[in-house]
């Protein structure tokens, strides 16, 4: 790593100002500033977390995942532990073993807001220990590293009911068995008053791969504001919409389980093999789950809604088991996906997932591709351990889950990556197994080309969240107006049509990372946006931003732009281009819409690379990357091709 000057932050408010560094092959903990460059041209969380993962990474960008000098990265917004509602994310962002290109992912909670309110605004974890051990991060106290040896096994919950009986009250962030075992998608998993976890990318196999079981956080504290006259108000303001309206209601009631309604169209079942019936989706009626199964919900750190839903299976095969969290996630891949039709079931593979610490995404196209693969002869019971791999058999799903999270026989080559999985059998598998750049997106998308676009361009792999782009699914006409100016096409708001969707992609990816750098939940502000009033646009974050911090809102848009480029050029380092950003697997025998006029092209053109997806000279000056440019030259993966300024591709004030 090129070692630099650190000058102490001068922001008013939102910032502890400190980098909690971490090297575990020595048991090493110490504390740098915070800079002035970081906060002004990052805002915070995941962007100056891709900033601070470039920088160690850049010389050596081919670095294995699971090397110890691989960093895994913990990073908070401004806005986190304020005492702004739905403030409680934060990214985790290091090298993704799943993928090989960059990684992250964004969790919730309690467990940020400790983290921010006890002194740290971001988190540098290098090496790896000798023995398990565990961060402890306690306010007043010298952080240090501790033995973990007798947790080491344990499952997420008993892993944190083990922290909570040694240490007293605090708040965790911790692995599974795996974790532990190095499952390419294991999760991390954080909270006890809401659990919250980071499943996406496997963060939860670095960390594991570091021997780092758990951090610790004991305390309380303040995060100051810049200009509490000026925040107050927008508390009050948001507090209300989120605490009253419909939509907040609505996810108050079902959670993320209301998208089980909203995506009826896209449900398919089976790999994705055939649409899901109207008597499959009655066994999943949202409010059969919210009369027989749910018990309450909690909530992340000053939310008003209280989405997480708790849940308790009163009779059948199942009875009394109970979890406090069950998402789309894992309905939809541990329920249809697999040819599960009931709640008791899923809700018992659910909780399964979030004890053994992986993702439940991932698991269950890894699962679904190798049944398909089984229904079709492609796959024996002798190259499965003797396993029969029939649709809808939960006791044969359940067991080879704890399979995978130990790395035991066929459970083993599940661990892996799609690509991994597919590159153990047969070839004739590869057009079963969903997946771009490694990671399996969350659901089919073909009748929703934002998202198809999305999900093949986003840099962390097939995804769901870097760049959620609802306004072109919804067809939001005001919204898009708005961001765009009334000069737009008139496609633009058809989800069906190609036209128009690389522009709404590329807009809505630094929109996301702003709410990712402000540490700002997404759920209230999209339920908002889309299904009641006001707009929360760039301007009515940077009022947020600006009374918490007292930054210049000026520069939030190029910030964010500078953030994703960085993230976009350092997979560029590893050669990725046009040719990667592509979904394989599961399209049926359906033509790929990606190449269609308005499509990845326009995406490319907004986003300011080149026509086979590398990055422009001109864009990153334009946002002053002049050291990524020097790498990118030196490796020939600059692209000197024109490109618009931005600028130029948004509406004048």
């Amino acid at each position: 790593m090129r070692k630099k000057t650190s000058k102490k932050s001068k922001s008013k408010g939102g910032w502890r100002g400190k980098i909690l560094q971490v090297d575990l092959s020595n048991s090493r903990v110490w504390d740098e500033e915070l800079s002035d460059e970081l906060i002004n041209n990052y805002v915070g969380g995941a962007g100056i977390n891709a900033k601070l993962f470039y920088d160690i990474m850049r010389d050596n960008p081919q670095m294995d995942p699971l090397s110890p000098e691989n960093p895994l990265i913990f990073g908070m917004g401004p806005v986190v532990g304020t005492t702004f509602p739905c403030a409680a994310r934060f990214t985790v962002t290091s090298k993704s073993p799943l993928t090989g290109v960059f990684g992250d992912s964004n969790g919730g909670g309690f467990f940020p807001a400790r983290l921010k309110q006890v002194g740290y605004d971001h988190v540098v974890i290098r090496g790896k220990a000798e023995r398990p051990v565990a961060l402890l991060i306690e306010k007043g106290k010298n952080t240090k590293l501790v033995d973990a040896s007798e947790m080491w096994g344990l499952d997420t919950y008993a892993t944190d009911e083990f922290i909570h009986e040694k240490y007293g009250d605090c708040e965790t962030a911790r692995i599974g068995p795996a974790g532990e075992n190095m499952v390419r998608y294991a999760s991390i998993h954080s909270g006890t008053k809401r659990t919250g976890s980071n499943g996406r990318a496997g963060m939860g196999c670095v960390m594991g791969s570091k021997k780092l079981k758990a951090i610790i956080v004991k305390g309380t504290g303040r995060v100051p504001v810049a200009d509490k006259k000026k925040l107050d108000p927008l508390i009050k303001k948001y507090q209300d919409i989120w605490t009253n309206g419909q939509a907040s209601v609505a996810q108050k009631e079902y959670g993320s389980l209301i998208l089980i309604a909203q995506l009826s169209d896209e449900a398919h079942i089976k790999n994705d093999q055939e649409k899901m019936t109207a008597e499959q989706l009655e066994n999943y009626d949202i409010d059969d789950f919210v009369k027989k199964y749910k018990s309450g919900q909690t909530a992340c750190y000053r939310c008003p809604i209280a989405c997480s839903q708790k849940w308790k299976i009163p009779e059948g095969q199942y009875k009394g088991e109970e979890g406090d969290k069950v998402e789309y996630g894992h309905y939809y891949h541990l329920g249809p996906l697999l040819g599960i039709f009931d709640y008791p079931s899923m809700l018992h593979l659910a909780d399964l997932t979030n004890r053994m610490g992986m993702d439940c995404i991932q698991f269950g196209w890894n699962m679904a591709m190798v049944m398909e693969c089984y229904q079709r002869g492609i796959l024996s019971t002798e190259e499965s351990d003797g396993i029969k791999l029939d649709w809808g058999d939960v006791e044969m799903v359940a067991d080879i889950m704890t399979k995978v999270a130990k790395r035991e026989g066929f459970g083993n080559i599940l661990a892996e990556s799609m690509p991994g999985l597919i590159s153990k059998l047969s070839p004739e598998a590869e057009p079963y197994g969903n997946h771009s750049k490694g990671m399996s997106f969350i659901y089919s998308c073909t009748s929703a080309l934002a998202m198809s676009v999305a999900s093949s361009v986003a840099t962390r792999g097939g995804d769901h969240l870097k760049g959620h782009p609802f306004s072109g699914i919804i067809g939001l006409q005001d919204m898009l107006e708005r961001i765009f100016g009334k000069d737009i096409p008139g496609e633009i708001i058809e989800h069906a049509s190609p036209v128009a969707k690389g522009r709404v992609v590329w807009w809505h990816e630094n929109y996301k990372m702003l709410l990712d750098c402000l540490g700002v939940c997404f759920i209230p502000v999209i339920s908002t946006t889309v299904f009641a009033d006001p707009l929360i646009l760039f301007e009515e974050l940077g009022e947020i931003y600006q009374a918490v911090t007292g930054g210049d809102v000026g520069k939030l848009f190029k910030s964010t732009e500078r953030a994703y480029q960085v993230e976009k050029s350092y997979n560029a380092l590893l050669g990725i281009t046009k040719k990667d950003d592509v979904r394989h697997g599961t399209k049926r025998g359906k033509e790929d819409p990606i190449d269609l006029p308005g499509m990845r092209g326009e995406y490319y053109h907004y986003r300011g690379c080149s026509s086979d997806g590398l990055p422009t000279r001109k864009r990153l000056e334009e946002v002053g990357l002049t050291e990524v440019i020097e790498d990118l030259a030196k490796k020939g993966k600059l692209a000197e091709d024109k490109c618009p300024a931005i600028e130029e591709l948004l509406p004048k004030a």
